[in-house]
């Protein structure tokens, strides 16, 4: 179901710093189904029966970022766009909210960092064109398979891998900086050192110059629902996985050995230089490297 609403706020402050401290999100639930989707607690507050069937659309988003950029105490910091719900979900095709926020950035010259699953963010890069001549913008696609088979069961509706990789390959082509989250890494599940180095592999051939790799977080509803999924999807792993997590975090002799693969793979298709932290970026950061 399609809940059309109106916010009093656009942009919320966070003390844990991913990406950055500041999030904006246009959509509350999202529709790509993931099956270890971290945000569905986010919905417990709004009563809603399912996160992924119950959007809530944020219809004068642009209008309020308008006003919260235009305060006299706004610091001017780096937003994470989609760092909760997916910006560019299917439904944005419908409501297309991402070109005015975006507008609304150009316009304060305000750094941005994207997180997406999906390709639809070609759509808009024209105006990230834009706005990356006044202000940071990075772009951070969300890739943990190259096996469409695997993808189709753990992202149901998001985007083809294929489709992100080159939405990825256009925007480097621009000039934009990307990066890949390679994330989650579900143990058993796509955790082989094949699948891992085939995201290396073509990341590097794409442009992309950054790689975030994290193992699977399983805290508070995530757990039940994603346990759920892998009886399932995957029974033949249900008992090791639930053997790894006797609590939130995997086991950290499984988890050392898995950071030691990443680390082989940065070390070999050189992935070792993170690209600029947005965490304390603002628009002077921006302006002064345009005059350096």
């Amino acid at each position: 179901m399609i809940h059309e609403i109106q916010v009093k706020s656009a942009l919320h402050y966070h003390k844990r710093a991913f990406a950055t401290h500041w999030d904006l999100n246009c959509y509350r639930g999202c529709g790509h189904h993931c099956v270890y989707c971290f945000a569905q607690y986010s919905h417990k507050y709004l009563e809603s029966k399912n996160f992924f069937d119950d959007i809530w659309v944020k219809t004068n988003i642009a209008k309020v970022l308008e006003k919260d950029f235009s305060k006299k105490s706004w610091c001017g910091a780096c937003v994470n766009v989609c760092g909760v719900t997916d910006g560019y979900q299917p439904i944005e095709q419908k409501f297309q909210l991402m070109p005015s926020i975006i507008q609304c950035f150009i316009e304060h010259r305000n750094p941005l960092a994207i997180t997406t699953k999906s390709h639809w963010v070609v759509r808009d890069l024209p105006l990230l064109t834009q706005l990356n001549k006044v202000a940071y913008v990075v772009l951070r696609m969300s890739i943990s398979t190259t096996d469409e088979n695997l993808r189709e069961k753990l992202e149901p509706y998001a985007s083809k891998i294929h489709d992100r990789f080159e939405a990825l390959k256009r925007f480097a082509a621009a000039g934009l900086d990307t990066g890949i989250l390679l994330m989650p890494i579900i143990p058993y599940i796509n955790d082989s050192f094949e699948n891992l180095e085939s995201i290396f592999k073509e990341a590097k051939s794409c442009g992309v110059k950054e790689i975030v790799a994290d193992i699977l977080h399983l805290r508070g509803y995530t757990r039940q629902n994603f346990l759920g999924h892998v009886q399932k999807l995957f029974p033949q792993h249900t008992n090791r996985i639930r053997s790894l997590y006797e609590g939130s975090y995997a086991d950290k002799i499984y988890s050392k050995a898995l950071h030691q693969k990443i680390a082989s793979l940065r070390s070999k298709y050189k992935f070792n230089a993170p690209l600029p932290n947005t965490v304390h970026m603002t628009q002077r950061s921006k302006q002064l490297e345009l005059f350096s």
